[in-house]
């Protein structure tokens, strides 16, 4: 049997989320990191560049597994870029 997580509760308030921390945004279906909140908006940012604001309550904290596929495209973006002249 496949273990699968289910998703943890949404952001209640702006106070509970960390910059830096792993965020889901279910509006834009993906995974991301905290980079500023302001007021109940609160940015954020992926290994690639791609940044965007987003309301608070759309997001939920990223799962262990989401955490581990941020950083494996965060490597994969460091390879990329060694590859480029």
């Amino acid at each position: 049997m496949i273990k699968v997580e289910a998703p943890r509760a949404f952001y209640t308030s702006p106070q509970q989320i960390r910059i830096g921390s792993v965020v889901f945004d279910r509006d834009a279906d993906m995974v991301a990191v905290v980079r500023d909140v302001k007021g109940l908006m609160v940015d954020l940012e992926r290994p690639t560049g791609l940044a965007w604001g987003v309301a608070y309550g759309r997001l939920r904290p990223g799962s262990e597994r989401e955490g581990r596929q941020l950083r494996a495209l965060a490597k994969l973006q460091r390879v990329r870029r060694r590859g480029m002249p």
